[in-house]
């Protein structure tokens, strides 16, 4: 996936659309988790959203998704984005 495909707007309205059931996936048990094992690579992570940084978001993602509580945030906030 480019930078190209990646609408950043697209993100950000997904974010507003569903902000209280992302909240409550950063309050959950493996949401703190993974918020604490992110540290500094959070904000990274949130500024490559913002900016369509196609490599970094996939480096984020791929470093959250080898924790088993990274892999299981992110299916469910797959399962949210197909609703």
């Amino acid at each position: 996936m480019s930078k190209e495909n990646f609408d950043p707007n697209q993100a950000q309205e997904f974010a507003a659309s569903r902000a209280g059931a992302l909240e409550d996936l950063v309050r959950s048990k493996d949401g703190q988790r993974v918020k604490a094992m992110m540290g500094a690579d959070a904000d990274r992570l949130k500024q490559a959203v913002q900016s369509g940084d196609m490599q970094a978001l996939k480096q984020g993602f791929d470093k959250l998704m080898a924790t088993e509580e990274g892999s299981r945030l992110i299916s469910q906030i797959q399962g949210m984005m197909k609703k």
